[in-house]
């Protein structure tokens, strides 16, 4: 139990260290904050971030989440490109703002304007979201949903096993999967995880269940989509 517990203690240290050091980059890209790009650290955090340092253009952004995204993504073509009531590469930001506005979510722009983060963001049939985050590409449609939800145990492991029919039902099977969802294995031991990916051509989903000791568990969802390449 000391190994696990001295495990858990340095995942989360490296956890606060990368949002630490996101948020100190996010500031920076600010136009008040933007002369901390100059100091050697920072600019050097960025640039192996691959940050498009200076820079907060949506296309300079989608540029860095479509490089950072070919090593997961597969051979086959997804049948569809799902992610949370929306269609990647289909749904527009002015639809998401209609969906912010009648679920009366709390959501501004983050550091980078292509971005849209929320908190808090309720729904009757699954568990409350803690947080989420959604990315736009240059022409303005939805291309990344990246959220997280840590209320409920039993609700958050049958919100896993919803997700994984849905998917397999609606994208394709798996392409790559750990763990046995169900509570008793999740809750078994600290760092216990379900995982759940589905790399395809254009199209690429992971849940993730993980159980984080004391803190209880943390599911997480996240949903890429790729643009078809523009012919030669």
């Amino acid at each position: 139990m000391k190994v696990a517990r001295a495990w858990l203690k340095v995942a989360a240290a490296l956890a606060a260290f990368a949002l630490l050091g996101t948020a100190v980059i996010g500031v920076a890209h600010t136009p008040w904050g933007r002369p901390l790009l100059k100091l050697p650290l920072l600019s050097a955090l960025a640039k192996r971030a691959g940050c498009p340092v200076g820079k907060i253009e949506a296309a300079a952004f989608e540029k860095v989440r479509t490089q950072r995204l070919q090593g997961d993504v597969g051979a086959r073509q997804a049948k569809s490109h799902p992610a949370l009531g929306f269609v990647l590469g289909q749904t527009e930001r002015k639809d998401v703002q209609a969906w912010v506005q009648r679920e009366h979510a709390r959501c501004q722009a983050g550091f980078v304007a292509s971005v849209l983060e929320c908190e808090s963001v309720t729904s009757p049939s699954t568990p409350k979201i803690a947080r989420l985050r959604l990315q736009f590409d240059e022409q303005a449609r939805l291309v990344a949903v990246d959220l997280f939800r840590n209320e409920g145990e039993a609700e958050l492991v049958r919100r896993f096993e919803q997700l994984a029919r849905e998917l397999d039902r609606g994208v394709g099977p798996a392409t790559a999967a750990i763990g046995t969802p169900a509570l008793a294995f999740v809750k078994s031991s600290p760092l216990q995880t379900v995982m759940r990916t589905y790399g395809y051509r254009d199209y690429v989903a992971r849940v993730t269940l993980m159980n984080f000791g004391k803190r209880g568990l943390r599911l997480r969802e996240t949903y890429q989509w790729l643009a078809p390449p523009r012919p030669a």
